[in-house]
């Protein structure tokens, strides 16, 4: 299976300006590429990869800065971006390809059999050695290719490595469970585990307020401005990176003990329409916990948008209205469940009856990490701590 690994690199000023360069090559070539493409489908010329590559190789020649970096970073890169968006377009995933700005995520690719690892340090051509900040973590077979890229005045390496599938080393691949992504909780699963959410925007709303109010008194382009714009950038950036990590040790920990996750489908689109929970909502990201589970899980399954799981009783099988302000289900049959714990399990038991499984029996609870709480049937979830780095 292929795997990626981004890693953040050590570099010099000369090594800066070196990346820098190859990258604004890079994108000069995208853009003279798609430019030119363009030019052809007007004269009723078919788009073509490898003509369109061998004559940005003619007129590059003309070109005396394009010398000064790699080749196969400008052109195959270029030309290997601009054919993936090319191919999104033509299949409905994208709109047609437009024009890189200068403002854009600058990075470029190589192919790995162009580059050499040797412990915490890398070899580009025409740039040397670089250093990374930690060792490929993963035992690989084959490097496919490296994608070197700023984010926030920060230069990263990103890996594709092809490897085993280590999706099978959960304890139990047999084994459902069902998780209930929410707003109050990140998530919460059927098992009794509860995830805290972090509230990661709340945490640095105060700072984001100060430096755009900072950046509107600037006058812009001037050197303040520009260095409250980088102010900005490294504080998102921790602000994802945060967001990132508590995310990963979250769906880790539950992919690891679990071979089916099941999960509801839902319509972020439409439920950000609801403007006093859209910040929250997002702040969740319940797309990158959906998209993280789908490559490390074993087995991912889904119920559909119109599943009534917060309502329906997880025991008897009634439904009736829940308001968000109700936090517990209560039931005439007897039952009294936390509200996202009685969806979890609705969510586990639906994705499992309808493909035809055996209702699982989880005999070991999830070995949640520190942050999260395990929940009895009839317990009402208060408060939990976020989780720790070290979880």
């Amino acid at each position: 299976m292929k795997r990626s690994h981004k890693i953040r690199l050590q570099v010099n000023d000369k090594q800066r300006t070196l990346l820098a360069k190859t990258c604004g090559c890079n994108r000069y070539a995208y853009n003279w590429m798609l430019n030119r493409s363009n030019e052809n489908y007007k004269n009723g010329i078919k788009y073509n990869k490898n003509e369109l590559k061998k004559e940005f190789n003619s007129f590059k020649k003309t070109l005396p800065f394009m010398s000064e970096v790699n080749a196969h970073a400008v052109s195959n890169g270029a030309i290997d971006k601009l054919d993936r968006a090319f191919q999104n377009f033509f299949e409905g995933r994208t709109r047609f390809p437009k024009f890189k700005s200068k403002k854009a995520v600058q990075s470029f690719m190589l192919t790995g059999s162009e580059i050499k690892v040797q412990g915490s340090k890398i070899h580009i051509p025409r740039i040397g050695w670089l250093r990374m900040r930690e060792l490929i973590r993963f035992d690989y077979s084959k490097i496919y290719r490296i994608t070197v890229s700023n984010r926030a005045g920060r230069w990263y390496v990103s890996f594709s490595l092809e490897m085993a599938d280590d999706r099978k080393l959960c304890e139990n691949q047999a084994t459902a469970i069902g998780i209930d992504i929410g707003v109050s909780k990140s998530a919460t699963c059927s098992d009794g585990t509860v995830f805290e959410n972090p509230r990661i925007s709340n945490t640095y709303a105060v700072r984001l307020r100060k430096l755009n109010k900072e950046l509107s008194r600037r006058t812009k382009g001037s050197k303040n401005w520009w260095k409250t714009v980088r102010k900005l950038q490294r504080l998102h950036a921790r602000i994802d990176d945060v967001r990132s990590d508590y995310i990963h040790k979250m769906t880790t920990a539950v992919s690891r003990q679990y071979g089916i996750i099941c999960l509801e489908d839902l319509n972020v689109k439409g439920m950000v329409r609801n403007h006093r929970l859209a910040r929250h909502i997002l702040d969740v990201s319940f797309g990158e916990i959906r998209r993280q589970f789908e490559y490390k899980a074993c087995e991912v399954r889904y119920v559909g948008r119109l599943f009534p799981s917060s309502k329906m009783c997880s025991c008897c099988g009634s439904i009736k209205d829940m308001p968000l302000s109700e936090r517990t289900y209560v039931c005439s049959c007897g039952l009294n469940f936390d509200r996202d714990l009685n969806a979890a399990v609705n969510i586990r038991n639906n994705a499992v009856s309808s493909t035809g499984c055996k209702k699982p029996v989880v005999k070991k609870p999830l070995a949640a990490p520190s942050g999260a709480v395990k929940v009895s049937h009839g317990q009402e979830v208060n408060s939990v701590s976020t989780m720790r780095r070290n979880a």
